[in-house]
C-alpha cells in the first residue's frame, strides 16, 4: 500500500520538537548553573526558565550529564581559539597546553559566577578527570615531544596526579586568584605532570614563555565558561 506524502511526513514534527525542547533545557541549564551555581541549580528552576513541565528535565538531561557536556564545549571554544590565533603555525604540545590553561583560567577568573561555578565543580568532584583538558593521550603527546619513554600506565597515574595536585592546589588559594597576579601559579600548574614526568626545567620555561607571548596576543574576551542565548 502507498504511503501518501502527508503520512511520511508526520513523524518528522514530534522529532524536530523534541530535539528543540532538549536544546532550550540545555541552554536554561547552563543558564541556571551560572546565575545559581551547581546545587541551587534545581529542577524546578531549569523546568521553570524552559517552559517544560518538571519532569522533562531529568528525561533529557541529568544535571552532571549536562555540566560535562558544558566543559566539553568550553574546552573545544578554547582549543578552538588556539587553532585560529596559531593561524596554521605548529607549536609544541606543552606550549599549548600551557596556553589553554592561560585561556581556561583567564575567562574563569574574569566573571565572578564562572568563578563561583568552577570553584563548586572541583571542590565537589561534579566532573570526572576525563572531561578535564588534560586527558591520557594529550599527556602521551605532551611527554613523547621530549623523547621520554614511559609506560601508559604511567601517563595514566600523571594524569591522575595533576588532577589531584591541581584540586588540592587550588583548594588552598582559589579564592585569592586573578588572573592578571596569578599568572605564574597557573603555568605552574599547566605543568604539574611534566615536572613529574622529568622533564627539565629549562624546557619548561622555554614552553612558558613562547606560550605567555603567544596568550598576549590572544583576545579572549568572547569566550565565555557556559555561554547561553
Amino acid at each position: 500500500m502507498a504511503v501518501s506524502k502527508s503520512q511520511r511526513k508526520k513523524p518528522i514534527a514530534p522529532y524536530k520538537k523534541g530535539i528543540e525542547t532538549k536544546a532550550r533545557i540545555y541552554n536554561s541549564t547552563k543558564k541556571m548553573f551560572t546565575l545559581y551555581g551547581y546545587k541551587e541549580a534545581t529542577i524546578q528552576r531549569i523546568a521553570d526558565d524552559s517552559k517544560v513541565p518538571l519532569g522533562l528535565v531529568n528525561y533529557y538531561f541529568k544535571k552532571n550529564e549536562a555540566l560535562a557536556l558544558a566543559m566539553k564545549e568550553f574546552n573545544e571554544s578554547i582549543k578552538k581559539l588556539i587553532r585560529e590565533t596559531l593561524a596554521g603555525n605548529y607549536e609544541d604540545p606543552l606550549t599549548e597546553h600551557i596556553l589553554f590553561t592561560r585561556i581556561f583560567f583567564d575567562v574563569i577568573l574574569s566573571n565572578k559566577n564562572s568563578k563561583r561555578l568552577y570553584n563548586e565543580i572541583y571542590t565537589e568532584e561534579l566532573i570526572g578527570i576525563e572531561e578535564y583538558d588534560l586527558d591520557s593521550g594529550m599527556l602521551a603527546a605532551i611527554i613523547s615531544s621530549f623523547d621520554i619513554d614511559i609506560t601508559e600506565s604511567l601517563f595514566r597515574r600523571l594524569a591522575i596526579a595533576e588532577y589531584g595536585a591541581r584540586r588540592e592546589l587550588l583548594e588552598d588559594r582559589y579564592d585569592r586568584l586573578n588572573p592578571k597576579t596569578s599568572v605564574d601559579f597557573i603555568n605552574f600548574l599547566a605543568t604539574i605532570s611534566v615536572r613529574l614526568a622529568g622533564v627539565d626545567i629549562k624546557s619548561i620555561l622555554n614552553c612558558v614563555k613562547k606560550a605567555n607571548d603567544i596568550f598576549d596576543k590572544t583576545d579572549t574576551s568572547k569566550l565565555r565558561f557556559l555561554s547561553w542565548e
